[in-house]
């Protein structure tokens, strides 16, 4: 995986607390931010998805569909046997 520089400005505070963790956790500034960014967009994807989901339930009969379907799979699991 290739790697790009990026410039950015933010706050001193968030900066300063960005530098306690790293010293803190004997990491790389960089990678720090890389993980809130991973985890940002992560969020951003999981939020969009939701959004997809739920555009296609406002459609009643979908709606309808997808209780119907998790209701017969409801019946028909035994959670005895569910590795839990």
């Amino acid at each position: 995986m290739g790697h790009s520089k990026l410039s950015v400005t933010i706050p001193d505070d968030i900066f300063n607390q960005l530098n306690d963790i790293a010293l803190k956790e004997k990491t790389k500034l960089s990678h720090l931010v890389t993980e809130a960014l991973v985890e940002k967009l992560q969020k951003k994807k999981e939020q969009a998805y939701i959004q997809q989901v739920n555009e296609v339930l406002k459609d009643k009969e979908a709606a309808n569909e997808q209780q119907r379907m998790a209701e017969l799979i409801a019946d028909n699991t035994n959670l005895e046997e569910l590795p839990w």
